[in-house]
């Protein structure tokens, strides 16, 4: 999954998904200089969001 999808899926910009994989929150591979997410870690992070 890239940014896009990611940032569609939960419902967030841009800025707040930068700041998930700053501090941890979301793992994501880097590939030249595009980023990808795997739908596992994603699903974690909803998991986490509606647990608060």
């Amino acid at each position: 999954m890239d940014n896009q999808d990611v940032c569609r899926i939960l419902n967030i910009s841009k800025r707040t998904l930068q700041t998930y994989r700053n501090n941890s929150t979301l793992v994501y591979t880097q590939i030249s200089h595009k980023i990808f997410y795997e739908p596992e870690d994603v699903e974690t992070v909803i998991h986490k969001l509606k647990s608060k």
